[in-house]
């Protein structure tokens, strides 16, 4: 395999994670819309189900988490490609900013208790 094609495999890999961290959180959001939008519209109190909405609001700050170090990791990746001549770009639907700078971002993880 060729650096440009293993470059490629890895920039799929990449946008796949991208893109199912990006689906979990729209997951989760339409699952908090629907949880709130539900107990309101039955008239459910508000006591109801405030801990099941507090995990999965925290499990959607974990993924946040996780997507803000992929992002940090995707400019990391294509430092290296273009520090090694490796053409590892793909055609995304996604168009990129003007500004494609580095992201200077820690991530941390934590454990959802």
């Amino acid at each position: 395999m060729s650096r440009t094609a293993f470059g490629q495999e890895l920039a799929r890999r990449l946008y796949s994670t991208e893109h199912a961290l990006d689906q979990a959180l729209s997951e989760a959001a339409q699952l908090v819309a629907s949880m709130t939008t539900g107990r309101v519209d039955n008239r459910i109190s508000a006591v109801v189900g405030q801990d099941a909405l507090e995990n999965i609001l925290a499990a959607m700050s974990t993924v946040g988490a996780a997507r803000a170090a992929v992002v940090a990791a995707h400019h990391q990746m294509k430092a290296d490609a273009d520090r090694m001549r490796i053409d590892w770009r793909l055609a995304g639907p996604e168009a990129k900013p003007e500004d494609d700078r580095p992201i200077r971002t820690i991530a941390r993880l934590s454990a959802v208790a």
